[in-house]
């Protein structure tokens, strides 16, 4: 087999089967979603769960913010988004989310928010720096941004140049996060 460059697997997407494999309930135990969103999301929020896979962050994301909110969960591949719907609708949600499939030019829908949670993603976009950009079009003024990259695939070198990047397209105030095998920033 031959070698693939680091360039390639970074905007290689993570195939459809594996997330079925790892979003079950040892992921619950090891990686809590309520740590993750804690004070982040508030009852009458609209949040945007961007690269969402099968839903592990979004199910969570409509009891947080309540009758009141906006949940939009957005994936590139079908089967992702067929995997957190049925996901939502175990858990009596999914009339509470809106799912929609994207392309890689075409992927955010025009509403504004005040949270976005772009969760072990960004390393599989091919223009990290336009896609960036356009959260920070989206992101409400006093709304949040957390960045979450796996620590297995984003090495610190990595890490820092996507900070650079979304310093460059006008994010700022970085906190760091604390998210179980992730390097994680808050962002505004």
């Amino acid at each position: 087999m031959a070698s693939v460059g680091r360039e390639a697997r970074r905007t290689r997407t993570c195939p459809w089967w594996l997330m079925a494999f790892v979003d079950d309930r040892v992921r619950a135990l090891v990686q809590p979603t309520a740590p993750v969103l804690a004070s982040l999301v508030a009852p009458g929020h609209a949040c945007l769960d961007v690269g969402c896979g099968m839903g592990y962050f979004t199910v969570p994301l409509p009891r947080l913010v309540g009758p009141s909110g906006q949940v939009i969960a957005v994936d590139v591949q079908p089967r992702m988004l067929q995997g957190g719907a049925r996901r939502l609708e175990r858990e009596g949600l999914a009339d509470r989310v809106s799912l929609y499939l994207a392309t890689q030019s075409d992927w955010v829908r025009p509403e504004h928010y005040d949270f976005i949670l772009a969760f072990w993603m960004l390393h599989e976009v091919p223009d990290r720096q336009g896609f960036l950009a356009t959260l920070r079009q989206v992101l409400k003024p006093r709304g949040h941004f957390l960045l979450v990259e796996p620590r297995i695939h984003v090495g610190e070198r990595l890490w820092r140049e996507s900070l650079a990047l979304a310093e460059a397209v006008g994010f700022h105030s970085r906190e760091t996060r604390p998210v179980r095998f992730s390097r994680a920033a808050l962002l505004r």
